[in-house]
C-alpha cells in the first residue's frame, strides 16, 4: 500500500497517515506504522506522533522517551506504546501495573522482537522481585498488527480485558489513577536501557459507571438519625437524603482532577515574614495534551491563587549516638484568616530519613521548645492529628479542586514536624533541613478534608515465621499456630455515628520492613466491597497514597472497615513488637476523606487495652479522654498491687482479653460514643468480594497468594 501523499514536513505526513490507519487492513498496518516511525525524527516519543487521537482518545508522555496511548471500549483496553528504543528488530518495550512503582508484584505487558522463533511477540508476565519477569500461565494480551521499529523508535499496539480473572493480572480501574511503570531495551530479556514510574487514569469517564459498579450504594439509604448539619466546609447534608443524592453532590466536582501549578514564588520558612507572591492554578479541560495522562483538572477554567510556605527542620545535626531518632519542631502557619491546604511537595535532603509527618496541635505549644525528642509521643503533647506525611516512594500530593485541608483555625494553626532519622551506621556530622513545602490558598474550596487513622499498637510478632493467615481477632475467637497477621476493626457501631456519607479519597498504608501485605476491607450489610486500600506486595521502599476505588469510595453510616497487616519474621530471632524504631513494626492506614468530621479522626479495636471486642471511635478530644481514663485505671491497679491488695483487680482491664465495658470508670466514655462494642458480625460477611474472579488488585487470599508466589519462583522460564 502506498502511503498518502504528504506535503513538506513530517507532521503533515503523520497526521494524514494516522487518519488512514483507521481504514487500513491489517496487512497495511505495518507499512503505515513504519512510515510514521520514520517520520518521527530524533524524538518519536511524543503523544500522537505515530498514532491517531481518533483511535486513542487518551495519551500520557510517561517520560521524554516513552508515550503511552490508550482507548477503553466496552470491557477492553487498547494500549499504543511509542518509545525511543533506538529502533531495530531486537528492540523490546514494556508497561506494567504495580502497587507503588517498580517490579515488586508488577503485572507486565512486554512486546519484544528478535525471539527464538523470529518476529515480534507479546508476553503477559509478572514479577515478584527485581529479576527477569515470569510468564503468566494464562496469556491475556494480544498484539494488534505487527510492531514496527524505525530509525529511532518502536511503536506497538496491544489489547486486553480490563479484568481478566488471572490471579497474576491487575484490574484496570475506573476513575482513579494507577501506578504505571515503563521500560525498554534491546535483546529481551536483557536488562532495560531506560525505565521509570508514572501514574495514569485509564478510565476517566466515571460518571455513568459509578452506580453500576456498586449496586448497594445505588439503593441504600444512609441511616442518619440525627438532623441535618453543616459540614466542615460549609455544605449542608440532609440527614435523610438517599445515598445517590448525597453521592451525586460529593462526586459532582470531578474531584479526581489534579491541577498543575504554574510558576510563582514561595513564602519562605514557616512563621517567617517574607512577602508572598501567589502562584496560579489554572483549571483546564485539556487533560490529554501529552503530559496529563488523563489526570488534568476538569474544572471551569477559573484561576486560583496558590501560596507556598516551607515547613522544614532548621539545619539540625542528626544524632550519631543512636540508630533511631525521632526529632520534632513546632511551627506556626498562617492564621490571619482561614485557608485551605491544597497540596504539598516533600523536601528530602538526607538519606537517613525514614519518614516525616506534620501533626496538627489542638493547643498552642509552649514557647521556646526548639528541637525536641518525640519518640513514642506523636508530635508531642497536644499534637496528635495526622495532617501530611512522607515515606519512601512519595514525592508530592495535590488534593482535588473542590477539597482542602483547613488551615488557620484554632486546631490548624500550630503544627509539629516530626522526622524519623534512621542512622544504623552512626554517621556523624549529617546536617538536615528536610520537610515539606505546603501549598495553600485563600480561596476556600467547597469541602474541608479530614484524615481518618485506622490501626493501632497491639503488635507482637513471633520470630522465624512466614506469612500465616489467621481469623479475625474478636473476643472468643480461637487462635492456634504462629501469628504473623494483625487485624484491626473500625466497627459499624462507630460509623453509625456519622450523620452523612463520607467520600474516601486516598489510602496511605504503612508498615515497616517486616511488612509483606496490608489491606483495608470495606463491609456493608454483610457484603464485601472492593478494598479501600490493598498492597499484596508491600514494599517499604515504594510507599505512596493510593486512590480509593470508586466502588468503595463512599463510607456510609453502618459500614465497617477491617485493616489487616501481614508480616514475615523469618529474618528475626527475637519477638518484634509495635514501636517507632525501624526494627519495630506498625500497622496503619491513613485515609483522606471529605467532608471532614471533627469527631471522626481515629477508629480501631482496642486490642492494646486487652479487649478487641471494643473500639475507640472519635476525634482528638475523645482519644485523649480514653487514654487518660485507661492510664488512671492502670495507675490505680499498680498502686493496689503494690499494697498487696486484690481489690483493684476488678477496676482495671486485664493484660489479656477482657471486657472494658464492665469497667465502671469507662461507662461515661461508652455513653458518649468514644468507646463502642464491636459487633461479631462486622468481621463476618456472606458475600466476599472477588473470590470468583481473583486478581492482584483485590482480596486474593494470602495463603493463595503465597502458594502462587512459591510456584512462580520455582519456574525459571521467562
Amino acid at each position: 500500500m502506498t502511503p498518502p501523499h504528504c506535503g513538506p514536513g513530517a507532521g503533515a505526513c503523520r497526521g494524514r497517515a494516522a487518519r488512514a490507519l483507521r481504514l487500513a487492513a491489517p496487512a497495511a498496518l505495518a507499512a503505515l506504522l513504519l512510515v510514521l516511525a520514520a517520520a518521527g525524527g530524533a524524538s518519536a516519543a511524543r503523544c500522537y506522533a505515530s498514532l491517531s487521537a481518533a483511535d486513542f482518545p487518551h495519551c500520557s508522555l510517561l517520560s521524554p522517551s516513552f508515550a503511552l496511548h490508550w482507548a477503553v471500549r466496552g470491557g477492553n483496553v487498547t494500549l499504543g506504546m511509542d518509545a525511543d528504543t533506538g529502533g531495530g528488530p531486537d528492540a523490546w518495550l514494556a508497561v506494567s501495573l504495580s502497587e507503588g512503582g517498580g517490579m515488586h508484584g508488577a503485572d507486565m505487558i512486554i512486546v519484544a522482537g528478535g525471539g527464538a522463533e523470529g518476529g515480534w511477540r507479546v508476553i503477559d508476565a509478572h514479577s515478584l522481585e527485581f529479576a527477569v519477569p515470569l510468564k503468566d500461565t494464562q496469556q491475556d494480551v494480544s498484539l494488534v498488527g505487527q510492531p514496527l521499529s524505525g530509525p529511532n523508535n518502536t511503536v506497538a499496539v496491544v489489547t486486553r480485558r480490563l479484568r481478566t480473572c488471572d490471579p497474576w493480572d491487575k484490574e484496570v480501574l475506573v476513575g482513579v489513577p494507577q501506578a504505571v511503570s515503563w521500560a525498554y531495551g534491546r535483546g529481551y530479556p536483557r536488562k532495560h536501557i531506560a525505565r521509570g514510574d508514572s501514574a495514569v487514569r485509564f478510565v476517566p469517564e466515571a460518571g455513568g459507571l459509578l452506580w453500576g459498579t456498586n449496586s448497594n450504594a445505588s439503593t441504600s439509604k444512609a441511616p442518619t438519625p440525627a438532623p441535618a448539619k453543616a459540614t466542615a466546609g460549609g455544605a449542608a447534608a440532609g440527614a435523610n437524603a438517599t445515598v445517590p443524592t448525597v453521592a451525586a453532590r460529593l462526586f459532582a466536582a470531578a474531584d479526581g482532577a489534579q491541577p498543575a501549578i504554574a510558576g510563582g514564588r514561595k513564602a519562605g520558612p514557616a512563621g517567617g515574614s517574607a512577602a508572598v507572591e501567589p502562584l496560579v492554578v489554572r483549571a483546564s479541560r485539556d487533560a490529554d495534551d501529552g503530559g496529563g495522562g488523563g489526570t488534568g483538572a476538569e474544572g471551569s477554567g477559573s484561576l486560583e491563587p496558590i501560596l507556598a510556605v516551607d515547613v522544614r527542620m532548621p539545619n539540625i545535626t542528626v544524632p550519631s549516638n543512636a540508630t533511631t531518632n525521632y526529632l520534632c519542631t513546632h511551627v506556626t502557619l498562617p492564621h490571619d484568616r482561614k485557608y485551605h491546604i491544597v497540596g504539598m511537595r516533600s523536601v528530602v535532603q538526607s538519606p537517613l530519613i525514614h519518614h516525616m509527618i506534620l501533626f496538627a496541635c489542638e493547643t498552642k505549644p509552649p514557647p521556646g521548645s526548639g528541637i525536641y525528642s518525640c519518640l513514642g509521643i506523636g508530635g508531642g503533647p497536644g499534637c496528635n492529628v495526622y495532617y501530611l506525611g512522607w515515606a519512601p516512594g512519595q514525592m508530592q500530593a495535590l488534593l482535588p479542586p473542590t477539597v482542602g485541608l483547613p488551615l488557620g483555625e484554632a486546631d490548624s494553626t500550630y503544627f509539629s514536624l516530626q522526622v524519623h532519622y534512621n542512622n544504623p551506621d552512626a554517621e556523624e556530622g549529617m546536617v538536615d533541613a528536610s520537610g515539606f513545602q505546603v501549598l495553600y490558598t485563600p480561596q476556600l474550596r467547597q469541602y474541608d478534608a479530614g484524615v481518618l487513622t485506622l490501626g493501632q499498637n497491639a503488635i507482637v510478632i513471633p520470630p522465624g515465621q512466614p506469612i500465616v493467615t489467621m481469623p479475625p481477632s474478636v473476643r472468643g475467637a480461637r487462635r492456634a499456630g504462629p501469628v504473623c497477621e494483625v487485624l484491626r476493626v473500625c466497627p459499624s457501631t462507630c460509623t453509625s455515628q456519622l450523620r452523612a456519607p463520607l467520600r474516601l479519597l486516598s489510602s496511605g498504608l504503612h508498615m515497616h520492613t517486616l511488612g509483606r501485605a496490608i489491606s483495608t476491607q470495606h463491609i456493608r450489610n454483610g457484603t464485601e466491597l472492593p478494598p479501600v486500600g490493598s498492597r499484596r506486595f508491600y514494599d517499604f521502599n515504594f510507599q505512596s497514597a493510593d486512590a480509593v476505588p470508586l466502588a468503595s469510595s463512599l463510607l456510609l453510616p453502618g459500614d465497617s472497615l477491617i485493616t489487616t497487616c501481614s508480616y514475615d519474621s523469618t529474618s528475626r530471632t527475637n519477638v518484634t513488637k509495635y514501636g517507632e524504631s525501624t526494627q519495630d513494626e506498625m500497622c496503619f492506614n491513613f485515609l483522606f476523606y471529605y467532608p471532614r468530621d471533627r469527631n471522626f479522626a481515629f477508629c480501631s479495636s482496642m486490642d492494646s487495652a486487652g479487649d478487641p471486642g471494643v473500639a475507640l471511635c472519635g476525634g482528638p478530644a475523645q482519644v485523649d479522654a480514653v487514654s487518660n481514663a485507661l492510664q488512671q485505671i492502670q495507675e490505680q491497679q499498680k498502686q493496689q498491687q503494690q499494697k498487696g491488695s486484690k481489690a483493684g483487680a476488678a477496676a482495671a482491664p486485664p493484660s489479656g482479653p477482657g471486657d472494658l465495658a464492665a469497667v465502671p470508670a469507662l461507662a461515661p466514655l461508652f455513653q458518649a460514643g468514644a468507646l463502642v462494642r464491636v459487633p461479631p458480625n462486622d468481621t463476618v460477611y456472606a458475600k466476599p468480594y472477588g473470590r470468583q474472579c481473583p486478581d492482584l488488585s483485590y482480596g486474593l487470599p494470602l495463603q493463595k497468594h503465597r502458594e502462587l508466589a512459591l510456584r512462580a519462583l520455582s519456574d525459571n522460564s521467562p
